[in-house]
């Protein structure tokens, strides 16, 4: 089983274009795009944490499974559009 991913950030969600194996997965593709990250909250489908961002401020990072559950499309779209 494979799962598809979206990194989201307060400036930009970039979706994981190849399917993955799990969510372990994308959260690595996101500290390889961002840096290091400290990871508060990891569920089975989406993880939450901080990265330091190009102004060295803290800032929120989310990693979603984006083939899960309605729920957490709706989380999604929250972010999305506030």
């Amino acid at each position: 089983m494979s799962i598809h991913a979206a990194i989201i950030t307060t400036d930009c969600i970039a979706t994981i274009a190849e399917p993955l194996d799990c969510l372990l997965d994308a959260m690595l593709d996101a500290q390889n795009r961002v840096g290091q990250i400290t990871w508060t909250t990891i569920a089975f489908d989406s993880a939450y944490g901080t990265y330091r961002d190009s102004a060295d401020h803290e800032a929120p990072i989310t990693v979603v499974d984006t083939s899960a559950t309605n729920e957490l499309h709706e989380l999604v779209r929250t972010w999305v559009h506030p």
